[in-house]
C-alpha cells in the first residue's frame, strides 16, 4: 500500500473514531412535559334595542304632527356581550334610511341622533336619545305627508379601544 492510500486511511479511521466518541459524549436524557387543552375564548360584543315598540310609538303627536313639533326620543339598548362595550346611534345610517314625504321638500322634519358614546358594562341598558323637529315654517305640502326612519346603533369594544380621556372609542 503506498504512503498516500496508508494516509488517506489514518485519517478516515481517525476521523470516524472522533466522531463515534463525540456522539456519544453528547448523549443527554431527555423528557417532555405537555399541559393540554389550553383554551382561549374571544369575548362579545351584542348590543339590542330593548325599547318596547316603536321608538316613535312612545311620542303620543308622532302620528298627528304638526309644523313646530319636536321632542326628545329615547331608545334603549342592552349590553347583552361578555365585554365593556361603547354604544352610539349611528347617524349617516339612521338619517341615510329616513323615506317618505316629510323628509324631503324645502322643510323636511329634522332628526338628530345624540352623538355622545355611551360605556356599558354586560347586562347594562341605557337610553340613546333621538331629536326631531318639523320645522314651524313646514308649508300645506306636508299635510297628511308620512315618513319612516331605522334607528341604527353602534357598538364596539371598549377593552383597548379608549381614548386618552376616557370618554370615547379611539376606533369604531
Amino acid at each position: 500500500m503506498s504512503l498516500k492510500k496508508k494516509l488517506a486511511m489514518a485519517v478516515v479511521t481517525t476521523t470516524a473514531g472522533a466522531a463515534i466518541m463525540a456522539a456519544g459524549s453528547f448523549a443527554l436524557f431527555t423528557s417532555t412535559a405537555t399541559n393540554a387543552d389550553n383554551t382561549f375564548t374571544a369575548g362579545t360584543v351584542v348590543v339590542t334595542d330593548k325599547t318596547v315598540g316603536k321608538v316613535v310609538a312612545q311620542e303620543v303627536n308622532f302620528a298627528n304632527l304638526a309644523p313646530g313639533d319636536g321632542k326628545t326620543l329615547k331608545m334603549t339598548v342592552k349590553n347583552e356581550g361578555t365585554l365593556d362595550e361603547w354604544v352610539m346611534i349611528d347617524q349617516d345610517s339612521t338619517i341615510a334610511s329616513e323615506d317618505g314625504a316629510l323628509f324631503e321638500g324645502a322643510k323636511p322634519i329634522v332628526l338628530t341622533p345624540a352623538q355622545t358614546p355611551k360605556l356599558l358594562a354586560p347586562g347594562e341598558s341605557v337610553d340613546l336619545d333621538i331629536d326631531y323637529l318639523f320645522p314651524l315654517e313646514a308649508d300645506d305640502t306636508y299635510q297628511a305627508a308620512i315618513g319612516s326612519f331605522n334607528v341604527v346603533v353602534d357598538a364596539v369594544q371598549a377593552r383597548n379601544n379608549t381614548n386618552s380621556a376616557g370618554d370615547g372609542p379611539v376606533s369604531w
